[in-house]
């Protein structure tokens, strides 16, 4: 696995996602996230509408976002597309799902967070 320096805020659903965003957005004593991160299969609210949200807002609408998803349906792609995110979708294997950490370091790259 690829050796990232990241520092990982973990929101268990979309809608606490949603919440982490908001306060990231008003309150400067929050951290202020550089990257999302998000599956599309999240409770309460799925990845896609955090994602659009999140594009609605003014601070974080261009922030890099990377979907990492079981997903292999080709409408899942296109959304994420059209809404700016790079798309990982899951393997069936241990072995396979460790090249997350090579995508995700190119896509850091590629937005110049590394």
């Amino acid at each position: 696995m690829e050796n990232l320096p990241l520092e990982v805020h973990i929101a268990p659903d979309g809608e606490q996602a949603l919440e982490f965003f908001a306060r990231a957005e008003t309150d400067p004593e929050a951290p202020s996230p550089h990257l999302l991160l998000v599956d599309l299969n999240l409770p309460k609210v799925d990845g896609l509408e955090v994602l659009r949200r999140i594009r609605a807002s003014e601070k974080y609408k261009h922030i890099p976002a990377f979907i990492i998803t079981s997903s292999d349906s080709a409408a899942d792609r296109d959304d994420g597309a059209k809404l700016g995110a790079g798309y990982f979708q899951k393997p069936p294997n241990y072995q396979e799902f460790l090249k997350l950490g090579t995508f995700l370091k190119r896509f850091l790259e590629d937005n110049k967070l590394l």
